[in-house]
Parts: C-alpha cells; sequence; structure tokens
C-alpha cells in the first residue's frame, strides 16, 4: 500500500489492524447521509487487506449503496 507503509514499522501495525479507509476530501456540496462510512460522494473506500495482499490499491464496493441509488 505504499512506500510509507513498507518503511515505517509502526504505520504497517497500525494498517494492518483497518478493513477500510477512506480516501478523499469531505466536501459539503457532494454530501450524502445515505453513503456508508463517508460522508461525500467523491469519497472512495479502500480495501485494505486485499491492498496489503496485492501490493497495489483495491477499492471496494458497498452492495448496500449501490441498491440504495438504484432506487
Amino acid at each position: 500500500m505504499g512506500k510509507m507503509c513498507n518503511t515505517w514499522e509502526e504505520t504497517k501495525e497500525l494498517v494492518s489492524n483497518l478493513d477500510v479507509i477512506v480516501d478523499g476530501k469531505f466536501e459539503l456540496e457532494k454530501r450524502n447521509l445515505s453513503l456508508k462510512f463517508r460522508g461525500s460522494e467523491n469519497q472512495r473506500l479502500i480495501d485494505v487487506p486485499k491492498s496489503i495482499q496485492e501490493n497495489k490499491i483495491v477499492w471496494t464496493s458497498v452492495e448496500d449503496e449501490i441498491v440504495a441509488q438504484a432506487n
């Protein structure tokens, strides 16, 4: 998940305890209270365990969000 994670032991330990990281700045004009784990539609979710395993950023989707957006 990047040079910092692989270099700094403290960061590696912290990140290994996470399931998801929210990526992106909160933008008030894109606020959406129906989203899970994030506050605005420009933010993305990183699947931390898969990203560590694959040694690259792996985005995750939340099935409930897809259903809510379809309705």
